[in-house]
């Protein structure tokens, strides 16, 4: 279609400066027909991996959450977690979903393409819902439906641009002590709690080491151009090898505490805050915040992930054993709470 295009502006040439009105109107049809379909297929393709990504984060969950809780954190338990068919398929998907990803970025800009992918949160309810059979409530449905609309607003309001590949060393050693301080301050907590607390805790772990990678990609990709031998001689790909399996780690150990609605929340809200918060930080990249209308937008955005964050983490603590969750807060006996 761009061949048409390109033929029909050089056939519509001579006629520019007369009156020759068809010839234009034809040219900004078939123009119009380029960039509606490339956006239709970004929509399309952006859907597609939001509901993989879904589908991944349910059915990998599902997997995790039936293994013992002392396998938590270590790296026996991704061993396990291959050998089962189900959490294979779900890391399949997952798969799926960065390639289809990445397809729709070749079609459409990022910042239309990354606020679609955020339906995933609310395509892993209600597949969580049809495949496990446990109910969703109103109140989780809201939470989530507030999240995804703020982490949208978040990711089309705050859209850095220009910025460097890489960022000097010198950066990295100041914040990097600082991310890995955050990462082992809820590592530890959550190793404290159970349930959707340690659920939301090792996932913004998770989200944390997965923002980082995000951004290291960026550098990643500048020193692949430059040959997969020169990159070798850099820090930053051991780095992101480092990041995206303690990332993968921790989301597991997250799917094993047993709340998807916590775990993805905290995901969904983690990686892209901190991979923005690095990109401004680190590498120099700009957001248009100049206006009031923006930096409300960016608050309100951001209070809307929390709060739902926060709702859906709550919510989810009665998602296994509503008796036991009420037991372990106090409020029940346990005699109450299993009855002979």
């Amino acid at each position: 279609m761009m061949f048409l295009a390109s033929a029909n502006l050089r056939d519509a040439g001579p006629g520019l400066s007369g009156t020759a009105v068809p010839g234009r109107s034809l040219l900004r049809n078939e123009v119009l027909s380029v960039v509606s379909g490339r956006t239709a297929a970004a929509f399309v393709l952006a859907l597609a991996a939001a509901f993989l990504f879904a589908l991944s984060n349910v059915l990998e969950q599902r997997e995790a959450e039936q293994l013992p809780d002392d396998q938590s954190l270590r790296a026996s338990l991704l061993v396990r977690l291959a050998g089962r068919p189900l959490w294979l398929a779900g890391f399949g998907a997952d798969v799926s979903g960065y390639v289809c990803h990445a397809a729709a970025l070749a079609f459409g800009s990022l910042v239309f393409v990354q606020p679609l992918l955020v339906t995933g949160l609310l395509f892993a309810l209600l597949l969580r819902a049809a495949i496990t059979g446990r109910p969703l409530h109103r109140r989780e449905l809201l939470a989530a439906i507030v999240l995804a609309a703020g982490l949208a607003v978040f990711l089309l309001v705050v859209s850095p641009h220009g910025g460097r590949a890489g960022a000097p060393i010198g950066r990295w050693v100041i914040a990097g002590p600082v991310i890995a301080a955050t990462i082992a301050v809820c590592v530890v907590a959550g190793r404290r709690v159970a349930g959707a607390r340690r659920a939301l805790l090792f996932g913004l772990a998770a989200g944390i080491s997965f923002g980082v990678s995000a951004a290291l990609t960026k550098t990643f990709v500048h020193l692949l151009g430059h040959g997969v031998l020169p990159m070798l001689q850099h820090w930053e790909p051991y780095a992101l090898a480092v990041a995206t399996l303690g990332g993968l780690l921790l989301a597991q150990s997250s799917f094993q505490a047993g709340s998807l609605s916590a775990s993805i929340a905290a995901l969904e809200v983690a990686e892209p805050v901190v991979a923005a918060a690095i990109g401004i930080g680190l590498l120099d990249e700009h957001v248009e915040t100049r206006s009031v209308a923006y930096q409300l937008a960016i608050v309100l955005a951001l209070i809307s992930m929390f709060l739902g964050a926060l709702t859906l983490s709550r919510s989810s603590e009665f998602e296994e054993d509503p008796a036991e969750q009420l037991r372990q807060r106090g409020f029940v006996e346990p005699e109450q709470a299993n009855p002979t």
